[in-house]
């Protein structure tokens, strides 16, 4: 039903090897605090002191993919700045197509996540019986769910908890999540805040760029 939905799995493999490049790519010098996709339809903006990795992220016809970290890592300058806390951030962009929207389908998508291919599309590995979605709900438009996956994790360690919010935005599909690291745990009202503050950037920065209306 949701044909998009079958990106899940690729965008997780994507994210795996382009967190690679936090810790292992040379010295960055351009650290942007926001990135253009979509031929202009929608900005990714992360929140206060997250700034855009430009090798890690990619453009393309069919789908965007973008790298948010540490604006200090990224940089490799302290004083570049910090956000509160320690996280990978990452956005996927799609075009929409017809009956494909998030708005109108949410009650089918918690029980699409719910089900074990909705979870298998969740799950890094693929295999629906490493994921437990632990809540899902709608706010301002924004479809988020909180899930856990105990697969692994090639690359750097991410823990298995992760945030993650999918909306439109000037006929596109947005997803944006939010990743922890062991090292640095932070609650899950930190990483709710986090995610909303993502969405409401990006949702702010596409319209001032003159993207249009931002639902």
């Amino acid at each position: 039903m949701f044909t998009w939905i079958s990106k899940a799995r690729v965008f997780g493999v994507a994210t795996a090897l382009m967190i690679l490049a936090l810790g292992g790519c040379d010295a960055m010098l351009n650290a942007p605090q926001t990135m253009s996709v979509a031929e202009g339809a929608v900005v990714i903006a992360g929140p206060t002191g997250f700034c855009v990795d430009p090798d890690a992220s990619h453009d393309n016809a069919t789908s965007s993919f973008v790298l948010l970290g540490s604006c200090a890592s990224i940089a490799q300058s302290a004083q570049a700045g910090h956000p509160t806390i320690r996280a990978v951030l990452t956005a996927a962009v799609s075009a929409g197509s017809h009956g494909a929207s998030i708005s109108g389908n949410e009650a089918k998508l918690a029980a699409f996540f719910r089900a074990p291919q909705g979870r298998a599309a969740l799950s890094r590995s693929g295999k629906a019986e490493t994921v437990k979605v632990l809540s899902s709900g709608v706010r301002n438009g924004v479809f988020m769910i909180h899930a856990r996956d105990v697969s692994a994790f090639p690359g750097q360690s991410v823990s298995p908890d992760y945030w993650r919010a999918l909306f439109d935005l000037n006929g596109h599909i947005v997803t944006l999540s939010v990743m922890g690291v062991p090292q640095a745990p932070f609650t899950d009202r930190a990483a709710l805040s986090t995610l909303q503050a993502f969405v409401q950037q990006t949702r702010t920065a596409s319209q001032q760029a003159g993207a249009g209306p931002t639902g």
